[in-house]
């Protein structure tokens, strides 16, 4: 079988990694001079930095991400450090205790923040517990499992089509706690009333906040592990690339795909941004969905019904403004010693999200995160100098300036607003790569860059990796699995199950 591979991002090393392994002929077009899209680490003056991805699950022994690592025979090669995240609101902290509080870790916190919602935080703990046994049987094919996973769900089913403010009003009268569960919607720019409630316990695994919580616990399925890439998300996108080429894939950079040929609703091949044109037997493409599906192959082989559900109300999220810097001093002792630490301003999170949709950049003051890689992979900088980034999202078209004209000074006001967390960091400056809106549309090749991918919403589906075009399939961050990085690998692992069947 004759494949073209659209998009050399995780999702798209990972299915041609798989497709090539099974002998079929695979070749990976990447329109970009690098091969990785946003999971790749850039470099400079003896620094690296990880273009995005940060604390991630599912990569420890026995989880997907590791399974689909050791069919491949590349888990050696893709370390992880369990390690741990930090929350800031403007008026408190919810910061790793020095000992591990169990399965729920932060429960005793909450309940001395917010007395007054003591017997709904128990409520909402007994939901958490639900929900991530659900997360944890969904999928699993044996009739046991179906049994369980139908009694855990059957109490909570009338949630379904919540969204996240009616499930925080229906346990919590606290807005500041409210926020504490809803405040990383902003990284989604979704806002509450839109997203789905049920999710939120798995965007606030416990885990995340203590890497000592306990992942098996009486009566209830395996939690995922929550950890950092060793050396940099590089050390991933390298083994999958290299798993292509040795099973005798070929990865063309700077190749665009112009154009994708069907013909009476089956793919036929490929035209290369040049013009050439290849026949082909499969298609699976990642990236953005409506770049794909009205670019690429064209409206009028689509079923309109099919438009109209998946790409005309599509939920992609904003993109991000990076500021990488490289500096001579270590900042963890300012940050409880957790590489990864998010720093909310605000507590109306959907009036901020909102803004954003609108296109108005908020330039630091409503919220940004701090990613210290160094504080778990020294080598990715000079000795005794670390690889410290700034970032936080952004539009990719903001109303109240253009990224060219104001970077740097917008660059120099993120820096501000760190510092006033992290003292003199400006002062420890070495060297700085800012990356905007502008730099991650030429990664991706996007009209709209949406960092997150597509995002879950209740009025809105992101379409299915099995299209209805015949040998075209789609994956990645914009497709029935979302975004993140072993969401991308499994998503490719489940799709390339699919076209072997087929």
């Amino acid at each position: 079988m004759k494949v073209a591979i659209i998009g050399s991002g995780i999702s798209g090393l990972t299915a041609a990694a798989l497709l090539a392994k099974e002998g079929h002929r695979v070749t990976v077009f990447e329109q970009y001079t690098d091969v990785g899209g946003v999971t790749a680490t850039i470099e400079q003056d003896g620094f690296r930095w990880d273009l995005g991805p940060m604390l991630l699950p599912d990569l420890g022994p026995g989880e997907p991400g590791r399974v689909i690592l050791q069919k491949l025979g590349v888990s050696d090669r893709v370390g992880v450090i369990k390690s741990y995240r930090e929350n800031y609101f403007p008026d408190f902290r919810i910061a790793r205790p020095k000992q591990c509080g169990g399965p729920h870790g932060r429960k005793a916190f909450f309940k001395k923040t917010f007395p007054e919602d003591a017997a709904g935080i128990d409520r909402y703990f007994e939901f958490y517990d639900r929900i991530h046994d659900i997360a944890a049987l969904y999928g699993k094919g044996d009739l046991w499992s179906k049994v369980r996973l139908f009694a855990k769900f059957l109490p909570v089913m009338r949630m379904k089509s919540w969204g996240a403010d009616k499930v925080m009003d229906h346990f919590f009268t606290n807005d500041k706690l409210k926020t504490v569960f809803t405040a990383i919607l902003a990284d989604y720019v979704m806002p509450p009333a839109r997203f789905p409630g049920m999710i939120l316990p798995i965007i606030n695994a416990e885990q995340q906040y203590d890497e000592r919580t306990p992942l098996d616990y009486p009566g209830h399925e395996h939690r995922s592990s929550w950890s950092f890439v060793e050396n940099g998300c590089q050390s991933l996108v390298d083994a999958l690339a290299g798993s292509v080429r040795s099973h005798g894939g070929a990865i063309l950079t700077k190749t665009p795909v112009k154009k994708i040929t069907v013909k009476n609703g089956v793919v036929a091949g490929v035209v290369y941004g040049d013009g050439r044109e290849e026949t082909v037997d499969v298609v699976v493409a990642s990236g953005g969905a409506r770049e794909l599906f009205f670019n690429l192959v064209g409206r009028e082989h689509l079923p309109e019904k099919f438009s109209r559900k998946h790409l005309d109300n599509i939920a992609v999220t904003e993109s991000v403004f990076m500021v990488h810097l490289g500096v001579d001093f270590d900042p963890a002792k300012y940050q409880n010693g957790s590489p990864l630490c998010y720093y909310y301003m605000t507590y109306d999170i959907d009036g901020s999200i909102r803004e954003c949709m609108d296109s108005v950049y908020h330039e630091g003051k409503d919220g940004f995160l701090v990613y210290n890689l160094s504080t778990h992979s020294p080598a990715m900088a000079p000795p005794g100098h670390h690889a410290f980034s700034v970032y936080t999202i952004a539009p990719n078209n903001p109303v109240n300036g253009t990224w060219s004209q104001k970077k740097e000074a917008w660059a120099d006001q993120l820096i501000g607003y760190a510092e006033e967390f992290i003292p003199n960091l400006s002062r420890h400056v070495k060297t700085r790569v800012v990356l905007t809106p502008e730099d991650f549309r030429a990664r991706t090749g996007l009209a709209h860059h949406a960092f997150g991918g597509c995002t879950p919403a209740l009025d809105a589906s992101p379409p299915k990796c099995e299209t209805p075009i015949k040998g075209l399939w789609f994956i990645g961050a914009q497709s029935e699995t979302y975004g993140g990085v072993t969401n991308a690998m499994i998503g490719a692992d489940r799709a390339v199950g699919r076209i072997l069947k087929k």
